[in-house]
């Protein structure tokens, strides 16, 4: 059965040669890329028994979902390999973590104990119980008591919201791909730089990674006044990715 992603799940192209383009339009990627990125994360990885950590409850867990991220090589191909890494009989890695639970989304009369039970365990059914010897206009009326308590029914439904999502782990927030990916991109540029020992200033940054554009303030004129509005915003970009590095260890992302 064909699993739902409530955010763009990555495409690949060829799971030998996955296309980077297609992998990058999926928010899940970042979220594995910033764990390849936490520092702490990555010491784990490195040593899962490591004391420094054995408190850390929340971070266990984190690694017992998400596993080991290290990689060589090709990102894209190492994201390609986890993504669609066999997780348990019927799940790969990326499903298990980020697809919507399995149910049912017709109307179904319940006639076994099993189907009861799993549909008062799934936060997305609602279980009703019916006489069979009422009226049906006392049925009718019990059942809009019912749904006027208990769900909301809502024109226009967005149901790519994230915090509409009974995954296992979802996005904090709605995000536009193409400004995270900017946003990583600066980032993983001046790591590079620093590891080089290589002086980069945000403004030669920007002109590098080509994303003045993207950064084009129609408001200010002055050419010296666009040069601080974008090293500004390449600085804010660096803090949000620092920021979203440091929460994903908390199962939290962006």
């Amino acid at each position: 059965m064909r699993r739902f992603f409530i955010s763009q799940h990555p495409k690949f192209g060829s799971f030998t040669n996955p296309v980077s383009s297609l992998i990058e339009q999926s928010p899940y990627y970042f979220w594995w890329l910033a764990l390849t990125l936490n520092e702490d994360y990555v010491e784990l990885c490195n040593n899962s028994k490591s004391k420094r950590f054995k408190t850390n409850i929340k971070l266990q867990q984190i690694y017992s979902d998400f596993g080991d991220v290290r990689y060589e090589g090709n990102k894209h191909k190492a994201f390609c390999d986890w993504w669609n890494k066999e997780f348990n009989n019927t799940e790969t890695k990326g499903q298990y973590l980020f697809a919507e639970p399995l149910s049912v989304n017709k109307v179904t009369l319940v006639e076994e104990k099993d189907t009861a039970i799993n549909a008062l365990e799934d936060a997305s059914s609602l279980l009703i119980r019916i006489p069979t010897n009422l009226k049906r206009t006392y049925i009718d009326s019990g059942i809009e008591r019912i749904f006027a308590k208990h769900i909301t029914f809502e024109r226009g439904r967005q149901t790519r919201n994230p915090s509409r999502s009974n995954a296992r782990y979802h996005l904090s927030k709605p995000i536009k791909v193409e400004a995270i990916k900017t946003a990583f991109n600066i980032y993983e540029r001046t790591l590079l730089a620093e590891r080089n020992n290589e002086k980069l200033t945000n403004l030669k940054l920007a002109e590098m990674l080509d994303v003045k554009a993207v950064f084009k303030s129609k408001e200010v004129e002055d050419i010296a006044d666009k040069t601080i509005v974008i090293t500004q915003k390449i600085s804010r970009k660096k803090k949000e990715v620092k920021d979203a590095i440091s929460n994903v260890i908390h199962g939290i992302f962006p």
